[in-house]
This record gives structure tokens, C-alpha cells and sequence, in this order.
């Protein structure tokens, strides 16, 4: 929370600091946005058992307020997050309700109209974003009663996509970072971990014609570290503290979008996979595959970052 704090204050000073001349002509999407994603897929093994087979659908969205002086000049304010999982098998971890709401707020301490334009920093740091938030959840079914009914997490997230629905490049790249505090998880209501995890989506393709562009492979890099790294308990975390590295190939349509828009902003189907190249701590079980297997369809409604 401190950080979320210092944080704050760095962005006041730098709304203080920021030019005159700020854009009068007030929009809907200046005050009010509703930014959505969901992934609707098929996954292997989870890295949990082999031929799991599951069907899985996960989403995340919000119901954003942008505080004066409007979100153009400086993105910050309350949200509303309504996010969940549903498999087809059973296991808690993939049904649940996750923010049915969640109350959070929110500031992009580098959305300042100071660090746009051609702003180096704005360019690199304009999606970073500090947030805190209390999420209601529900896990389903009679035998998942005794779980958590609540969760606090608090730090810093940074999501980017660059030429994911556009030809006018030879590459595409999906960055997103996680560093933050989180109280609970569907074991316990105790977990009182950071957590650090990150994901990069790098691909590559043809800038000519009208179908081949749209077809590109890429490579797929993902991490995640929590303090459950050191084994020796009854539960070792092992599949939140490991690297996980592939590759797939997908299929990405190429389409205009407004930036201030609420419609679709990102749109691809795809294929992986992918393999846990180590563990951060005690390696999981002979009996725990290392590889998955993914294939589904994501997409996004609006813009995550400002």
C-alpha cells in the first residue's frame, strides 16, 4: 500500500506540472469506460494431470469512473471488476467467481498528458498502472462452500499489445507484468503472498497480401514467483513458481479501432505449446506433466491502459 501511495503523490505532481493547453472537447469515453476480455479454449493438462482435457473460459472486466481533470489528462479513479473461470472438469481453481464485484481504484501514474506525444517515457511507462482492490468470490458447487469469500490485492500491473490487428508491421508483441500483494486464493484465506508473474507474446509475419499476414507464429514466455518457492509443507505451490516457455502459431484479422472506442480492440485465434523449462522451487511430481497444450479464441472490448 505504501507504494500505491508514493505512487499518488508522484502522479498529482505530474498532473500540477503538465501543459496548458488541454483538449476541451469532453467525450463519454473521457469519464466512463467498460474495458473486457475473455478467453474461450481448450487446455490439455493445466500442468496438472495428464489428459485433462478441459474446456475453459475465463474473463475480466470493468466498470471504470475517471476522476477530473478527465481520463485524457490523467487516468485515475474507482472501478467495479467482475471476473471469473468455468471448466468443464470440476476443480475449484477453474470455477469460480473471482469478482462478483470487486471494488477497486486505480491511477496510471505516467498517463499525464506530460508523457504523451512523443514522450519516450509515456511510450515505455504509459500502461503501468498502481491499483487496489477487494474482490467478492464465489467458488462453485456444495463441496466448495468453506473457501474464501473474499480477497484484498494491491500493487502494480502493466498490460501492452502493439500491432496485434494491424499489417502495417513485420512483428506483434502482448506484454503484460504483475508485482502485487494478494490475501487469499481458493485454498486459503491466509495466503498473504506477493506475487510477481509476468507473460511476453512475441510474434512475427508477412506484411503482404491479404490473408498470409494474418497467420503468424510466435513465441511464448511466462513466469510467476510467490513466496511458496521454498517446499517443505504439505502444499508446495510448484505450479505458480516455475517458467513455462513455447511457442504457437494464430490467427489475427487485421481491423481499424478507435482507441477511445468501447468495440472491439483485439481479436485473435490461436494454437500453443508449451513446456516448464524450471521450477523456482521443488519441481512438481513425476506425476504432473510439464507440458500443455492450448487452442481457443480471446478478445477484448476497449482499451486496458491508457
Amino acid at each position: 500500500m505504501l507504494l500505491i501511495v508514493c505512487f499518488f503523490f508522484l502522479a498529482v505532481s505530474s498532473v500540477k506540472a503538465q501543459d496548458q493547453n488541454q483538449p476541451k472537447d469532453k467525450k463519454l469515453t473521457d469519464w466512463f469506460t467498460t474495458p473486457a476480455y475473455a478467453d474461450v479454449g481448450y487446455r490439455k493438462t493445466q500442468h496438472y494431470l495428464p489428459s485433462y482435457n478441459t474446456g475453459l473460459v475465463q474473463w475480466d472486466s470493468h466498470i471504470e469512473l475517471w476522476l477530473p481533470p478527465s481520463r485524457r489528462q490523467f487516468a485515475w479513479g474507482p472501478y467495479l471488476r467482475f471476473a471469473g473461470v468455468a471448466g468443464t472438469q470440476s476443480d475449484a481453481f477453474q470455477n469460480g467467481l473471482l469478482g462478483w464485484p470487486g471494488l477497486g481504484f486505480q491511477l496510471f501514474p505516467f498517463s499525464s498528458t506530460k508523457f504523451k506525444g512523443s514522450s519516450r517515457t509515456g511510450m515505455i511507462l504509459g500502461p503501468l498502472r498502481a491499483f487496489g482492490e477487494y474482490n467478492y468470490t464465489n467458488y462453485w458447487g456444495a463441496s466448495n462452500t468453506w473457501r474464501p469469500k473474499k480477497q484484498v490485492r494491491a500493487g502494480f500491473d502493466y498490460w501492452k499489445a502493439v500491432h496485434v490487428n494491424t499489417f502495417d508491421t513485420w512483428y506483434w508483441a502482448e506484454i503484460w507484468n504483475g508485482f502485487y500483494w494478494q490475501s487469499s486464493n481458493e485454498f486459503t484465506d491466509r495466503y498473504d503472498s506477493v506475487i510477481f508473474a509476468n507473460s511476453a507474446r512475441l510474434g512475427a509475419r508477412l506484411t503482404k497480401g491479404h490473408i498470409l499476414p494474418a497467420i503468424t507464429p510466435y513465441l511464448d514466455i511466462e513466469s510467476s514467483k510467490t513466496k511458496y518457492d521454498k517446499g517443505g509443507s504439505a502444499t508446495d505451490y510448484y505450479w505458480e513458481n516455475n517458467l513455462i516457455g513455447g511457442g504457437g502459431l494464430r490467427i489475427a484479422p487485421a481491423f481499424h479501432s478507435n482507441p477511445d472506442s468501447m468495440g472491439l480492440t483485439r481479436f485473435v485465434i490461436y494454437g500453443e505449446y508449451v513446456n516448464t523449462a524450471c521450477y523456482y522451487g521443488p519441481a512438481a511430481p513425476s506425476t504432473v506433466p510439464r507440458y500443455d497444450i492450448r487452442a481457443g479464441i480471446n478478445f477484448s472490448v476497449g482499451n486496458w491502459y491508457k
